[in-house]
């Protein structure tokens, strides 16, 4: 599924579990793996006597011009020396996000690993807002590498694997099911299609807890909707269980459950809106990225194929129950 795998790197220690994770994935798909890097004019925060500013820029930018290709070339060396894997790399200039938006599309990128949090360079940048960024900005997946990857090492091959995939029971949230086949399929693993069900009428409000008469309708109906992805999964080969939760914080409900299992994954669409204008699934998708323990693989679909797609894969598994 995967044939162009993009790693951003600053160079900093914190990238290197993104980076193996990255280097093992292109290796298993037999993708090409482009570690990119971008040069980014520094931001001067303190004035150096005698050398104005403007000179100052110029020659960090120089030294860094000199200095970083080899730093690129050395990682793309280290990673290729790890198995047979095709390297490109690119040293891109310009500003951060944006350039990295644009080379994930220049080489039609099918996935972006990268850290949650990354710190280098001459600005000391937070790749955890350059994430955010790519996961708004481009409809490709993004693995959010948190620091235990041993998800995918292959001492790890034997042990039970499992990914939560949290669903809202809309067409744009089901996109992700898509994305999880492959992962869940390399990595032998089982995924738990999961509900958050949030109390609404004034009995729910007061008990929530499941067994009582005014849940038994929703959780039913939550019930037969989660059939359709499990299935889904199933044909594909995939074993699914299905789990529905009652709890009125939704991405506090997920990442106890997450947690509570043992999670290795847990695989989220958003609708990718920022600010103000964020939808409640929007909302949700950023919380759980933010305060998750575990890896994630964060998607934001096309809002026109999410809608106009036939083939989508909560059309293809199952009618929705309720």
């Amino acid at each position: 599924m995967y044939r162009v795998i993009m790693a951003p790197t600053e160079g900093s220690d914190a990238e290197r579990g993104a980076i193996s994770v990255a280097a093992k994935l292109a290796q298993r798909f037999d993708a090409d793996l482009h570690l990119v890097r971008v040069l980014v004019p520094p931001i001067i925060t303190e004035a150096v006597p005698q050398i104005p500013p403007l000179k100052l820029t110029r020659q960090a930018l120089a030294y860094d011009r000199l200095r970083r290709p080899h730093k690129l070339e050395a990682l793309a060396t280290e990673v290729r020396a790890g198995g047979c894997i095709r390297v490109i790399t690119a040293l891109q200039e310009g500003n951060l996000t944006q350039t990295l938006r644009d080379y994930a599309a220049e080489i039609n990128a099918d996935l972006i690993v990268m850290s949650s949090h990354s710190r280098g360079g001459l600005k000391r940048i937070d790749l955890g807002s350059v994430t955010d960024f790519l996961i708004r900005n481009t409809h490709i997946p993004v693995l959010v590498v948190k620091p235990d990857v041993s998800f995918i090492d292959e001492a790890s091959d034997n042990t039970a694997r499992r990914i939560v995939v949290p669903l809202d029971g809309s067409p744009m949230a089901e996109q992700i099911l898509r994305e999880v086949v492959a992962l869940a399929s390399l990595l032998n693993a089982t995924v738990t299609v999961l509900h958050v069900l949030t109390p609404q009428t004034y009995s729910q409000k007061r008990i929530v807890q499941p067994g009582l008469p005014w849940w038994d309708a929703d959780i039913a109906g939550a019930d037969a909707y989660l059939s359709g992805p499990a299935d889904y999964m199933t044909k594909n080969g995939i074993a699914a269980t299905k789990e529905v939760i009652l709890n009125e914080n939704v991405p506090g409900a997920i990442l106890d459950y997450a947690t509570r299992v043992r999670a290795n994954l847990i695989a989220i669409a958003t609708n990718g809106i920022g600010g103000i204008r964020r939808f409640v699934f929007g909302t949700v998708a950023d919380e759980v990225t933010r305060k998750s323990p575990v890896s994630l693989l964060v998607f934001h679909p096309n809002v026109e194929t999410t809608t106009t797609n036939m083939n989508s894969a909560s059309e293809s598994a199952a009618v929705k129950g309720g």
